[in-house]
């Protein structure tokens, strides 16, 4: 293990402004959520269940166009891609800010579908301008600073409701928004080196597919049922032990545990399967329901804090691997997508769980979720037809 590689790293001028540039763009997309939740409950007097409808009809956009969108950057080139984004979010957020809630609702659904795509716009140019053999310590570093946006971005838009109101917050994220894509516009990142075989641009849609990749989408989505199962379940336990004012605590545990657990995955000097990852992952999150105070929980979920930065670091190295370069737009855009879903499938079941055993019953039955998924996507590789081409069993790639 050597930390020198993100030495390397930050010496390269255009991998340190790429990472600014995701840092602050990512805060406004993070704080939206938080924000558009208070927007429906406080100025359009609606309950959690409708500002519940709201976040689903965003989820249910951004999942369906983040291919898209990958696969306009992969045609178009970044600039020609992001533009339309750019323009519809600068005039769907002001909208937002007047319309009822009957409107509310498609318009979030197209806030989530023109969503500016940062996750595929960074990982691309990493890929691009990073070397291979960095291509690891690049990608954790950007889970690093993720993190870091995900620490600010909800506290960011809880302030701004509190000190202007949930409209004037509404209306200054998707401002930023707007100006996170216009900062884009205007570096321009590579996506695509000079050596890439341009033919295969206009090859048929989905012809990079395959069964790795695929196993890569079910792991990206078991990671994210493990994620949204520790949010929830911190939540629940909270409020059984009628301290979720502590909730700042424990989030903060999990978060430093990511950032900690993302620097040393990108120190490593050689690959984990996101499979092991996600097992482990899985296995780590079912023993958090065990805590019974404030900081029992706070100490337990810094152990599947550590591996969340990693897993999908890991996740995101092997899809890069699988896929060509004409083709990595549109794959992170479906990896977004099984994100998405991974959420959007596992959430109501962990909640119904919750509500029916109490919020150990959801670290249980999330945990337990990934590691079956885990298990099934080991078990999937060892198929020699299923195999990555030219891989062996034992190859940490495959």
């Amino acid at each position: 293990m050597t930390f020198s590689g993100y030495a390397r790293l930050w010496a390269d001028r255009r991998v340190r402004v790429l990472f600014a540039a995701a840092f602050f763009a990512r805060i406004p997309a993070l704080a939206a959520p938080l924000v558009l939740t208070l927007f429906v409950v406080g100025d359009l007097g609606g309950t959690y269940t409708q500002a519940g409808v709201v976040a689903a009809a965003s989820t249910v956009g951004a999942g369906l166009g983040s291919p898209w969108r990958g696969r306009l950057i992969d045609r178009l080139g970044m600039r020609r891609a992001v533009v339309p984004s750019v323009v519809a979010v600068g005039v769907l957020y002001p909208l937002a800010v007047v319309s009822t809630y009957a409107w509310l609702v498609p318009l979030a659904f197209l806030m989530g579908l023109f969503l500016i795509p940062v996750f595929s716009i960074v990982r691309l140019s990493l890929s691009v301008v990073v070397p291979v053999e960095r291509r690891r310590t690049a990608f954790a570093a950007d889970s690093v600073v993720a993190e870091c946006s995900f620490i600010i971005g909800p506290a960011v838009g809880a302030l701004l409701v509190t000190q202007a109101g949930a409209g004037v917050a509404l209306a200054a994220v998707g401002a930023c928004e707007v100006l996170a894509g216009v900062l884009f516009l205007v570096l321009n990142p590579p996506t695509r080196s000079a050596a890439s075989d341009v033919t295969t641009t206009h090859a048929a849609p989905g012809a990079w597919l395959s069964v790795p990749v695929m196993f890569v989408f079910l792991i990206s989505a078991g990671a994210t049922t493990a994620l949204y199962s520790t949010d929830l379940g911190i939540v629940a336990e909270l409020r059984e032990l009628d301290d979720v004012g502590s909730v700042g605590i424990v989030f903060l545990a999990w978060g430093l545990a990511s950032l900690l657990g993302g620097l040393v995955y990108g120190a490593l000097d050689f690959s984990i399967r996101p499979t092991w990852l996600l097992l482990a992952l899985g296995l780590t999150t079912i023993p958090v329901g065990l805590a019974d105070s404030v900081w029992s929980l706070a100490v337990l979920v810094v152990p599947t804090g550590l591996l969340c930065a990693p897993t999908l670091t890991a996740s995101a190295e092997w899809l890069a691997k699988l896929v060509p370069e004409a083709r990595r737009g549109e794959a992170m855009g479906w990896q977004g997508t099984a994100f998405t879903v991974g959420g959007a499938a596992g959430s109501p079941v962990i909640g119904a769980v919750i509500d029916g055993t109490g919020a150990w019953g959801g670290f249980v039955v999330g945990g337990s979720i990934s590691a079956v998924i885990a298990i099934a996507a080991w078990g999937g590789q060892l198929v020699p037809r299923w195999r990555r081409p030219g891989s062996s069993s034992r190859s940490p790639d495959h």
